[in-house]
């Protein structure tokens, strides 16, 4: 689909990286995000900062593969933007694992047309009827009233203990609100890759 210049948000941006070859283990958002969030000092600053789940990896049995198509993409302030492009070139410590970043590019957010997707939004629940209840109510909040879809349950080992949540979809959103949710997200530990969503195609499952 086609945008125009002045569709996309003045507010936040995804700032994108390729990637060289490693192997990661399949939990290893935490240790993605401490490895960021060192590199970048000012991020935990940065409320409305998040590190989208990294795309393009290949499953192996326990494993992910980092390869050519795999990219590292961070959710920032606009004015952020150039601070996080001094990453470029530089190797993140994922528990001994280097992840090595390649070029960065800018990739500008625009609108949804009435579909967003989330790989994991947590608010706290892992009961499915509770989890659309307390998301239905941070929207509400902001005046928005999407149909809410979930998918898979996801669960998240951290430091601090399990996150639980869901895949969700939002259906219904007009062009404005569907670039507020991409630039707010919604519930918390965006620096874990949730609650961060992206445009969708059409309303399907959502489980991958």
């Amino acid at each position: 689909m086609n945008y125009s210049p002045d569709e996309a948000s003045t507010r936040m941006v995804d700032v994108v990286f390729a990637l060289e070859d490693a192997t990661l283990v399949d939990d290893h958002a935490c240790a993605l995000s401490l490895a960021v969030r060192r590199a970048l000092p000012w991020f935990d600053a940065e409320p409305e900062a998040g590190i989208l789940p990294l795309s393009g990896l290949a499953r192996g049995t326990g494993v992910r593969f980092v390869g050519r198509r795999s990219r590292l993409a961070l959710r920032l302030p606009m004015q952020r933007r150039a601070s996080a492009d001094a990453l470029a070139g530089t190797r993140l410590d994922l528990d001994g694992v280097r992840l090595t970043l390649g070029a960065c590019s800018v990739r500008p957010l625009f609108p949804a047309r009435g579909v967003v997707y989330s790989h994991f939004v947590s608010v706290g629940t892992g009961d499915e009827i509770e989890f659309l209840e307390r998301c239905a109510a941070l929207l509400a909040e902001r005046g928005l009233k999407p149909q809410l879809i979930t998918g898979k349950a996801r669960e998240l080992h951290t430091a601090d203990g399990l996150v639980r949540g869901f895949s969700l979809m939002l259906h219904g959103l007009g062009a404005a609100d569907s670039l507020a949710v991409q630039e707010a997200g919604l519930g918390t530990h965006r620096a874990l890759g949730c609650g961060l969503f992206i445009p969708h195609k059409s309303v399907v499952a959502v489980g991958g």
